[in-house]
């Protein structure tokens, strides 16, 4: 049953009580929040080419000049330790195309996160980045965590759940009532004085990027608080979404362990037609070589396949195919390439680096509205209650 004033806000929402305290609601998070969504949104920009700025920025660890064959992979982590003593390796990022230099990422003795960079063709060592001076990860940090480790990324979650209250709460002040869509709602009046038309500007970015807003903050609450999230695409889809992670043989674990070369040699035997891009490291004897591929057309830049190498035998462990997943599995493996902007290629990269860039556009406009509507007033009735009056002759 529809009340009257439901009503009332369909009709005439500028009559309701409740389009009121909306209002109020949006206002008042828009300026709570509106710094921390300029920043989450333009640091989001920055990091949408992620991997084309550190090339832009760093081409002399990350070109290399093409050669004939490539070297083994396992002598260049040999050289990594020898070269990094007391620092513990992770993961391996293979070069995708013949001028990309191969990268190890990991820990050096102090803990501190770092890469060494080699060249695929000759096996020669191109140098070293620590995480702590490089830009992009500096961006990333900030963007995730608000550079505040597991803190500042719970603090993001919370943030990011109010981000969603303000765009909804936002699309109810924005609503112009029944049958005033087009004449009010999505009108913009060129003509008009600065104060409409900084007016309008802000109603119309708000209703364009409403729903990709909404998008790609819901998709960050999920990095944040995955388990509802886990939980609705395991009902929606009714299939599991958990699978545990891969252990060696135990019987297995008291043999030398395999080289990476090896342990890829076994993997091609899996999607032999797509070359692996990135070789996680068994962390420990029951851990194992986890190596990945891209499909052409996946959402992920790099990759949702999964193999994973016994690291004493070789043998295969068990491969994740994006193709044999289940369909909650298949759910939330979208949540990524959907916060990353990722899953329509450069279209969508270059749409999301735009996206970025409106809440800092709302922001300025929002705020130039509310200074305009109250604040300005305010100083003006002031200023002329504390007026001196002119002395009677």
């Amino acid at each position: 049953m529809i009340t009257s004033t439901q009503k009332s806000f369909w009709r005439d929402p500028r009559a309701s009580t409740s389009r009121k305290v909306v209002f109020q609601l949006h206002l008042w998070s828009g300026l709570l929040l509106g710094v921390y969504l300029l920043v989450i949104g333009l640091t989001g920009s920055a990091i949408v080419f992620r991997g084309e700025i550190e090339d832009a920025i760093h081409s002399q660890l990350t070109r290399v000049s093409p050669g004939k064959e490539p070297v083994l992979v396992q002598p260049l982590l040999d050289a990594a330790q020898q070269l990094e003593p007391g620092a513990r390796f992770q993961t391996i990022n293979l070069p995708a195309h013949p001028r990309q230099s191969l990268s190890i990422w990991g820990h050096d003795a102090e803990g501190h996160s770092f890469q060494v960079y080699f060249n695929p063709w000759t096996g020669a060592y191109i140098g070293r980045d620590l995480a702590d001076d490089n830009l992009t990860e500096w961006l990333y940090e900030l963007h995730a965590n608000l550079l505040g480790g597991a803190t500042g990324e719970f603090i993001n979650g919370i943030a990011a759940i109010l981000s969603c209250a303000l765009l909804l709460s936002g699309l109810a002040v924005w609503w112009p009532g029944t049958g005033r869509i087009l004449s009010e709602g999505l009108a913009y009046r060129r003509r008009a004085g600065s104060k409409r038309r900084n007016h309008d500007l802000h109603r119309l970015t708000g209703i364009a990027s409403v729903a990709l807003l909404l998008l790609v903050t819901i998709t960050g609450i999920w990095f944040v608080f995955p388990e509802p999230f886990r939980a609705f695409a395991e009902f929606s889809t009714q299939s599991i979404s958990h699978k545990d992670s891969p252990v060696s043989d135990p019987e297995n674990r008291h043999l030398p362990r395999i080289s990476i070369d090896d342990a890829l040699l076994a993997a091609n035997a899996v999607l032999s037609t797509t070359a692996p891009n990135w070789v996680g490291l068994p962390a420990d004897s029951s851990d194992v070589f986890s190596i990945r591929k891209r499909l052409p057309g996946e959402w992920r830049l790099d990759g949702m396949n999964y193999i994973h190498i016994d690291p004493q035998t070789g043998d295969l462990i068990r491969a994740d195919l994006q193709e044999a997943s289940t369909p909650a599995q298949r759910l939330l493996r979208t949540f990524f390439p959907l916060h990353a902007g990722t899953f329509g290629g450069m279209t969508t990269r270059i749409l999301w680096v735009a996206l970025g860039l409106t809440p800092g556009l709302l922001m300025v406009s929002g705020i130039l509205m509310w200074w305009r509507r109250a604040v300005r007033p305010a100083r003006i009735r002031r200023q002329r209650k504390h007026r001196t009056p002119l002395a009677t002759v």
